[in-house]
């Protein structure tokens, strides 16, 4: 086993393994900016909700006032801020056997099997889905687990590396000693 960085966290990889592509998702506030203008919109009608109902006539009014301040301030929150702190401490790498990301506290390794499925969606930022297996046991049930690397300038790139690698992963003998 050998050690090397991936971000800021250490990863262990086989004696076999090298690093191909590391990656990480475009920063800074990228979201749907109209995720913020509804924000910014539901906290101006609560405002307003709030302040123009009166208590004798209607409590209401302060009641779904509060309730569209609380919200858009989330929405807005959570697409100015969160998301891009997220972004900022993600990092991707592939190498000759497996999917690697690191975010936060965390880092998740998967293996690229031949019957994994990978998908490339397309848009402003590109993200590249990776299904794995079935998972087992539990309330998990059958759902099959999948990591994206999203967010990204070079999607295409990065979908044809998988795909290339998952290739010469099926066409290599599996080694079936225990």
């Amino acid at each position: 086993m050998k050690t090397t960085n991936i971000g800021d966290k250490s990863v262990q990889l086989n004696d076999d393994e090298e690093i191909i592509w590391q990656g990480r998702p475009q920063q800074g506030i990228i979201r749907n900016p109209a995720h913020i203008g509804w924000g910014l919109a539901l906290i101006a009608l609560g405002l307003w909700l709030a302040i123009s109902a009166a208590p004798p006539r209607s409590m209401a009014g302060s009641i779904f006032g509060g309730l569209f301040m609380v919200f858009g301030g989330y929405l807005t929150y959570f697409h100015a801020i969160v998301e891009k702190n997220r972004r900022a401490s993600t990092y991707y790498a592939l190498t000759n056997q497996r999917v690697i990301l690191t975010y936060s506290l965390r880092v998740l390794a998967y293996p690229i099997l031949p019957e994994s499925r990978i998908k490339l969606k397309n848009g402003r930022y590109d993200t590249v889905l990776f299904t794995m297996g079935q998972r087992t046991g539990g309330q998990q049930g059958t759902n099959p687990r999948g990591v994206g690397f999203g967010h990204l300038k070079n999607g295409e790139d990065v979908y044809n590396l998988m795909l290339s690698i998952q290739k010469k992963l099926a066409a290599k003998p599996r080694n079936t000693q225990n």
